[in-house]
């Protein structure tokens, strides 16, 4: 290569050069370098939480419910009938009275082995008031009855007393043996509380007479046999112990 062309390309390099140069130059600021400190952005440091300490509740009076458990409802014991009802269980086939005695008429019969219900009692707790079939209210005494559930506590009841035994029932006969007659005749000490008297021979009903009654005289007597006769107080609710008298045989 020549001299010349060797020239040329140096000045063509070197114009090219500074014109590089001057471009560079031109666009740089006029602000003053900022210096390039190590002015790094850090990464941001995490910011750990302060752990909080978390402290065991304190345990207080209030009681913990249980917790809840589905459960079959517990049913109440029903109580029987004999802790409620008085009862009473006659241990024989037994009537049933108007009152507490065998003195007071019979109002129904009772059956052995049968459970009634007791309403009332007497005061020495020998009879009951019971309830017997078709709402009859009537008096029982059997000794060897069972009893069940408060019979001592129901009321004790009254009921109209029974007439008394009259003192005195005495007799006068006559007897006819041509006329092959006998009459007897007697007489007895009335008695309060009554609606007349019934007299009997030989345990047959003879007659009744009425409560102001206090003689009688029996004309039809039979000849040839003891007669006994029973003279019997009663009122509406039964009869008192009778009394009697004793006549000879007329033949």
């Amino acid at each position: 290569m020549s001299k010349r062309k060797i020239l040329f390309s140096l000045i063509g390099i070197s114009l090219v050069a500074a014109i590089v140069l001057a471009s560079c130059t031109a666009a740089a600021p006029t602000a003053a370098p900022v210096l390039a400190t190590a002015t790094l952005t850090a990464s941001p440091v995490p910011v750990v939480p302060t752990a909080t300490a978390t402290t065991a509740p304190v345990a207080t009076d209030t009681p913990i419910p249980p917790a809840t458990a589905t459960q079959a409802p517990i049913q109440a014991a029903t109580p029987t009938t004999a802790q409620l009802t008085a009862q009473v269980v006659p241990s024989i086939n037994a009537y049933c009275r108007k009152g507490p005695g065998t003195g007071y008429f019979e109002v129904t019969y009772l059956q052995n082995g049968t459970t009634y219900n007791v309403i009332g009692r007497n005061s020495l707790n020998t009879w009951w008031q019971v309830t017997a079939p078709g709402n009859v209210t009537c008096w029982m005494g059997d000794p060897n009855a069972s009893t069940q559930g408060p019979v001592q506590q129901v009321p004790i009841v009254f009921v109209p007393a029974l007439p008394v035994t009259p003192s005195l029932f005495v007799e006068t006969n006559t007897c006819n043996t041509t006329l092959h007659t006998l009459v007897v005749s007697f007489n007895w000490a009335a008695v309060q509380n009554v609606t007349g008297y019934r007299i009997y021979r030989n345990g047959t009903q003879l007659t009744t007479v009425g409560a102001t009654a206090s003689a009688y005289q029996d004309s039809t007597a039979p000849l040839g046999v003891n007669l006994v006769y029973d003279l019997e107080a009663f009122n509406d609710y039964g009869v008192a112990a009778r009394i009697s008298t004793t006549v000879g045989s007329c033949d």
